[in-house]
């Protein structure tokens, strides 16, 4: 009996020491063999991607980009008719690990699109909204001998060459590619009453059904449709606009070098006629009639769009020169143009002291100084850089000349908010910038004796609203 009782109590002991080693005592579980390898990237390296929100562990990889198949696609090599597209798309996609999945499936979409219908204007100005309206005619002239997928993949390779995360770049590849597809004709007819052509983008590419499967579409979006706002909300807006800036310096500084050129050439074999029929006039006593003279019209040619805009000062450029400025305004002061427009003035002076300058006509003054500077003629197709050169170029002449009538500006801006009364009584509402007849060396009373009685039934008098001051936007 105390045998059998000493052995239940054995067992029982055992049994209380195996279920404490199990219970107590980790055990390590076997890695299942077939589990496969994960694509890793540091948190470290996404970080710019939720700062200021706060975003759970667990949803930061769709916030990098969809999983993508590792196995390599059996989709064909894509064959492009442009040689440049074939060479973008061999040196920055092809062989690129990052650019994999949907990304490169809608990529290799798109440069089909620009390779079929990529050789129309890089410029258009259909739609009231577009920002490539204000481009000076001569400007816009040259940039429409662009093709669209020619600049399209200047954008890109300006754009790749910002990327510091490989985990990003599909994304910027993708939203460079697409930035312009808009302006493609086929899309115009149907389209063009829904916006402007960032606008017209973003509608092709929600048509997509790849497209709508990316977890940052919005953000894709909305860079491509932002491009030419003057406020960027995000990294990707950002850097889409300064690629395209740059890619318009670079293609407006061969353009116009080109055309001082030809007309360099134009004028030596115009020389070169003219000695000859000077000869010919001589034995047969003929005269030649002189070619008229070109007009140029007003360089932008309608009101851009009132976005409220801050404008901030930028380098001083190398080519800015006090005197040159003030002299060529000087030149326009009480004078009436004629243009296809109509008759006008572009600047005006008061009995008060106070000079009048139209925006219009210090952006031509700054295009004239720069002699061609391609920075200055890219910025016309981008209203916020363009505000920034015209802001930095005020407040120089207000701090080397004195130029700026500061009591009649809001800080920060420099233009004023003023009504127009033409001599029939009506008021005219528009913003100037006021500049101080000192500045320009001149009595106020001797401007006035140049006014004509045209232009004093284009101006009676000018009234700044000092009370608004503060609502004052600069153009």
């Amino acid at each position: 009996m105390n045998t059998t009782l000493l052995g239940i109590s054995a067992a029982i002991g055992i049994g209380f020491v195996l279920y404490g080693y199990r219970k107590w005592i980790p055990v390590e579980t076997p890695v299942p063999e077939n589990s496969g390898l994960s694509e890793v990237t540091r948190l470290e390296d996404l970080e710019h991607l939720w700062i200021d929100n706060e975003v759970e562990i667990k949803d930061a990889s769709n916030l990098w980009r969809e999983k993508t198949k590792k196995q390599k696609s059996n989709e064909p090599r894509p064959q492009f008719q442009h040689d440049e597209i074939e060479k973008f798309f061999s040196e920055m996609i092809e062989n690129r690990p990052s650019v994999q999945g949907v990304r490169r499936s809608l990529i290799i979409r798109i440069l089909i699109m620009l390779d079929d219908e990529g050789d129309c204007p890089s410029v258009v100005r259909k739609h009231k909204d577009e920002a490539e309206r204000i481009y000076s005619d001569d400007s816009y002239a040259l940039l429409e001998s662009v093709p669209l997928y020619r600049h399209t993949l200047t954008v890109a390779r300006n754009f790749i060459a910002k990327c510091d995360q490989e985990a990003l770049l599909a994304d910027m590849i993708l939203i460079a590619l697409a930035h312009d597809i808009g302006k493609i004709p086929s899309y115009h007819d149907g389209m063009y009453s829904s916006g402007d052509h960032p606008i017209i983008a973003g509608l092709i590419l929600k048509g997509i059904p790849e497209f709508l499967s990316l977890p940052n579409m919005e953000d894709i979006n909305r860079a491509v449709t932002g491009h030419h706002l003057m406020k960027c909300d995000n990294i990707l807006t950002d850097g889409l606009k300064h690629s395209d800036q740059e890619a318009r310096q670079t293609e407006l500084a061969k353009l116009h070098a080109d055309q001082r050129e030809r007309k360099k050439l134009e004028q030596e074999n115009d020389a070169e006629q003219a000695v000859t029929v000077k000869v010919a006039a001589e034995h047969t006593g003929a005269t030649k009639t002189q070619p008229p003279v070109e007009e140029r019209d007003n360089p932008l040619g309608f009101n851009p769009a009132k976005e409220k805009f801050m404008p901030t000062t930028i380098d001083i450029p190398d080519w800015f020169n006090a005197d040159a400025i003030i002299t060529s305004l000087k030149n326009r002061i009480n004078v009436v143009e004629s243009t296809s427009k109509g008759e006008q003035w572009s600047v005006v002076s008061m009995p008060n002291g106070l000079i009048y300058v139209n925006p219009d006509a210090l952006w031509e003054t700054i295009k004239e100084v720069s002699s061609y500077d391609p920075v200055v003629y890219a910025s016309e197709g981008f209203e916020s850089e363009k505000r920034n050169l015209m802001y930095t170029v005020v407040s120089e002449l207000a701090r080397t000349r004195n130029a700026l009538a500061t009591g009649h500006v809001a800080d920060g801006y420099y233009t004023s908010q003023v009504s127009i009364i033409t001599g029939g009584g009506k008021r005219v509402p528009y913003l100037l910038i006021p500049f101080t007849a000192e500045s320009f060396g001149v009595l106020p009373s001797a401007l006035e004796e140049l006014k004509t009685p045209q232009l004093k039934r284009m101006v009676k008098e000018i009234k700044p609203k000092n009370k608004e001051v503060e609502q004052c936007v600069g153009l």
